[in-house]
């Protein structure tokens, strides 16, 4: 992270090339300065709140790692970072940023200040990011920015670069007794610091041959045990709190359980395959 660059920025006196490729370095994306400003709708009362049925997906794994969840359309982005967090399985100990409609939301003053950078405590720099596409995503509730049908992402780790996609699938479900948990998923969240996923990728083919060097000393690093292929949604919902039955489940749209049920014929299909 280029701190001086930033304190440049808040004092007016940042290069406008470099502010282009504000921290280009560690997350990859360029920031445009003639980015209109960004417009949001009004937050909804919370009287009015309705449930979002989205899935998250790992970008760059296969077989896929998601978790299709319910969330309430009142949260707002820092705090739903926080469930993304437990419903994935990462354990928040990194940065993050939304990327929604082009623009970035990210508690950039927050990160710096957690990784060590004292002396910017009192830079007004939420503010003066504004103006280069970033925002606080304490200020922002999901209603405000997505809607049915909305594609956005969100990444985790700016070393690694775990990058995820999420799909808003639905909207219509009203508020239950627990509006936060975690439906469904697959496969198990790769470790923290892992080496994001060409680490991940290596990790598994040493935990999967037992003669490798290596193979007992990354096996202890994990407490002893590792699954890839593991993952329940009662165990994270009981981590949140939740102990939703499955009678407060909401069903999925037709759209969302038509795709659902052409993703199995896919993989029955691809397991016949390699059967033969």
């Amino acid at each position: 992270m280029d701190y001086k660059l930033i304190e440049q920025i808040i004092t007016g006196n940042a290069d406008a090339s470099k502010v282009m490729e504000l921290d280009n370095r560690q997350r990859n994306r360029k920031i445009d300065a003639n980015q209109p400003k960004l417009v949001v709708s009004p937050p909804l009362p919370i009287g009015e709140a309705q449930l979002y049925t989205m899935k998250i997906t790992l970008l760059g794994i296969d077989p896929p790692i998601w978790r299709r969840f319910v969330m309430p359309t009142f949260l707002k982005l820092d705090h739903a970072s926080v469930f993304l967090q437990s419903f994935m399985g990462w354990k928040n100990k990194h940065a993050y940023s939304f990327t929604i409609n082009g623009y970035c939301f990210e508690p950039l003053a927050l990160n710096l200040i957690e990784e060590g950078e004292d002396d910017i405590r009192n830079l007004d720099i939420d503010t003066s990011l504004k103006s280069h596409g970033i925002y606080n995503p304490g200020d922002y509730e999901l209603c405000q920015l997505i809607k049915k049908g909305s594609k956005f992402y969100y990444e985790y780790d700016f070393d690694s670069g775990w990058k995820h996609e999420i799909v808003v699938e639905n909207m219509e479900y009203k508020h239950p007794k627990d509006p936060y948990y975690c439906i469904s998923g697959e496969r198990a969240c790769p470790p923290e610091d892992c080496g994001g996923v060409d680490g991940y990728k290596q990790l598994l083919e040493i935990l999967g041959d037992p003669d490798h060097p290596e193979h007992d000393a990354r096996l202890r690093q994990l407490g002893g045990r590792f699954n890839s292929e593991q993952f329940d949604p009662n165990l994270v919902n009981r981590s949140i709190g939740v102990h939703a039955p499955p009678s407060e489940m909401p069903k999925l749209s037709k759209d969302a359980a038509k795709k659902k049920k052409e993703e199995r014929k896919r993989k029955d299909a691809a397991r016949k395959r390699n059967k033969k």
